[in-house]
């Protein structure tokens, strides 16, 4: 999931196997896993904060400080061990019912990463009792609302943060709501609009306009002009993992699956990206590398669970049905994800899998809220299409 304005922003098995324990490696020479290099640009920098935080464990400005850092690396690496890292930093104070204000707005920030949005709108609705003018936190009531299809609730976000804030973080809130509610096109305009004053006074915030201003062209039916704007948010941040498994779903459902491959060759830590791959690597009849693919991303799915967490549910649902060939499987995460959380994404992987085990009352809660919100995109009618016809 996106937040807008306030986000800026392994093993190589030879076989498509799952080992039943824990993989072992060969030789202590052998690669496990090739983090970005950009990651350590500071090389003793965290390991000089969390010294300072040792020496210094009731210092909760130090630990807010370390745990943001985590979370900048977690967003910029697609990792979520650092996530994990960022809550053990915040361990003293995160099951105070009322810690401070910095460490409230902290501890939404990770309960949202693991999903779990109504702890984190009750951390922000806390945040919000002590400083009702923070913008950052009104934005993210509208996000996590909008994400869950609470559509009416962050709307009401939306009107509380124009009361007292600037038009550009009142857009940020509100452009991703108009997207999903059939307005797409007047979020496209407004956004173009707000584009020259973010380049010159909020340049973080350009990649994000770029990508959301993609899912306006993709509401749209304008796959070229989404490409366009894709390509152009990666010039502007080339790391972006978002921007990048954006592009490389993208590419996949246009079948350049070769392009795919090339684009994840070199950025393969994120799920989305590695999903992507091992999807383009089966339909070329690249074996070795697909069944690479697939191990690798169960590993991490089964990772993600044994710590305590769940795998991103449209990701699980899409391996289940292109890689695992298990619509069934593929359909009951879909809705147990879709049931969470309803972006456009999760809506579409319902419809693929309940297309794909001709499953049509599965399909129909969905289809019926895709109607009353007006929600644009060119899958929605084809999918549609396709379940009528059975």
């Amino acid at each position: 999931m996106r937040c807008g304005l306030f986000v800026f922003a392994l093993c190589l098995l030879v076989s498509s196997a799952r080992a039943a324990g824990p993989y072992v490696p060969a030789s202590r020479d052998e690669v496990l896993e090739r983090l970005p290099t950009k990651l350590f640009a500071k090389p003793g920098e965290l390991a000089l904060l969390r010294r300072q935080l040792a020496a210094e464990p009731n210092d909760v400005e130090m630990a807010c400080i370390v745990a943001r850092r985590y979370l900048q690396l977690g967003g910029e690496s697609g990792d979520p061990r650092f996530y994990g890292y960022a809550h053990a930093a915040l361990a003293r104070w995160w099951d105070q019912a009322e810690p401070p204000p910095a460490v409230l707005q902290l501890r939404a920030k990770l309960h949202e990463k693991n999903h779990d949005y109504q702890q984190a709108l009750a951390d922000l609705t806390r945040l919000l009792k002590a400083t009702p003018e923070d913008p950052q936190a009104w934005i993210e009531v509208a996000n996590l609302n909008r994400v869950q299809g609470n559509y009416a609730a962050s709307q009401a976000a939306v009107d509380e943060l124009a009361k007292f804030a600037e038009p550009f973080a009142v857009l940020m809130a509100r452009a991703p709501l108009l997207v999903v509610t059939g307005q797409a096109e007047e979020a496209g305009c407004q956004l173009a609009e707000a584009l020259p004053f973010a380049v010159n006074n909020y340049p973080n915030t350009v990649p994000w306009i770029h990508t959301l201003e993609a899912d306006v062209a993709t509401a749209l039916g304008q796959t070229d002009r989404a490409e366009e704007l894709l390509r152009e948010g990666l010039v502007a941040d080339p790391t972006s993992y978002y921007l990048l498994r954006s592009y490389a779903e993208l590419l996949l459902d246009a079948g350049r699956d070769a392009e795919v491959l090339k684009l994840a060759a070199d950025n393969l830590n994120d799920d989305g990206v590695l999903l992507c791959a091992a999807i383009a690597a089966r339909r070329t009849g690249a074996k070795p590398q697909a069944a690479e693919y697939r191990a690798l991303l169960e590993g991490r799915f089964d990772a993600i669970r044994a710590r305590g967490d769940l795998p991103l549910g449209r990701f699980e649902s899409r391996c289940a049905l292109e890689l695992q060939d298990d619509p069934q499987r593929a359909l009951k995460l879909a809705l147990a994800n879709w049931r969470q959380q309803k972006e456009v994404h999760d809506t579409i992987a319902v419809l693929e899998a309940a297309v794909a085990a001709k499953d049509i009352a599965a399909a129909e809660p969905v289809l019926a809220f895709i109607a009353e919100h007006r929600t644009q995109h060119p899958k929605f009618a084809e999918l549609r299409k396709q379940l009528e016809a059975m």
